[in-house]
């Protein structure tokens, strides 16, 4: 993988960082892919492995209303809920997909990075071919904050990893965290630094509702999304399809009402 160094003197370099971090932002950022995904408005995603089923569900009816909009997503992608939502971000064309590695960029590769992610039999998921087209056309952004030479992900490496990921962000959504989890300290974090952070309001995440990260449903969390400056994705083109012309005037005249207007996309 052909990545490129970014240090804080290079214009490429991720001004976000700089202004919340300041002297504490990477003094190296490795990555590959385009840089301009950073421009859309940005996701950050973490969530704890041990979500309850009740609380997936509390976190799709979310994402029926988050997948409606222009979104560039950014994490690690390692839980179950965090790879729920990585196949969202290649399924759909208005999302961009930002992957950031524990690893170094000399030991990662786009196959590596599924292959300890995605276990048989769930590493022939439906998005697979979806990721190596984007992979291969250059549609993926990849991170690293890890030396290249990093093989191994350590606790360390992830925990940096995920924190770099969440100051990179317009905003983070923690679909779910507990008491005693990494992911419940890095959602206090964030929140202490005042990066917008949210949740869904179901039952299970009161420990985060108690450390007073904001809580939505379905129906509030777009308005709270475009607060921030999230914008709607435009609807998809309709394909105009063509009234047969050849087919016998009769034939066309015994269709129901509108047949023609709806034909001609009127």
């Amino acid at each position: 993988m052909e990545y490129q160094t970014l240090t804080p003197s290079n214009r490429k370099y991720p001004k976000r960082l700089l202004e919340r971090l300041g002297e504490n932002a990477p003094r190296k950022i490795f990555c590959w892919g385009p840089l301009d995904f950073l421009h859309r408005f940005t996701m950050a995603v973490i969530s704890a492995d041990s979500i309850s089923g009740l609380a997936l569900m509390s976190t799709n009816q979310l994402l029926f209303t988050i997948r409606e909009y222009d979104l560039n997503l950014i994490g690690g992608w390692h839980s179950v809920m965090e790879t729920e939502i990585f196949r969202l971000g290649l399924f759909r064309k208005n999302f961009t997909v930002t992957l950031f590695t524990a690893k170094g960029l000399r030991c990662e590769t786009f196959d590596l990075f599924l292959e300890t992610r995605f276990y048989p039999p769930l590493h022939e998921f439906p998005e697979r071919k979806e990721y190596f087209r984007r992979a291969e056309e250059g549609e993926l952004l990849i991170f690293s904050v890890s030396p290249p030479e990093e093989a191994k992900m350590s606790r360390r490496n992830i925990i940096y990893r995920n924190w770099i990921a969440c100051a990179l962000a317009d905003v983070v959504f923690v679909p779910f965290a507990e008491k005693g989890t990494k992911t419940l300290a890095m959602a206090k974090r964030v929140l202490s630094s005042k990066i917008p952070v949210f949740t869904t309001d179901h039952e299970s995440n009161h420990d985060l509702h108690q450390l007073g990260i904001s809580a939505f449903t379905r129906k509030t969390v777009g308005k709270y999304l475009e607060q921030l400056g999230a914008r709607q994705a435009p609807p998809p083109e309709k394909k105009p399809v063509l009234v047969n012309l050849r087919e016998p005037i009769e034939q066309i005249k015994n269709k129901p009402a509108g047949f023609i207007q709806e034909k001609l996309n009127l």
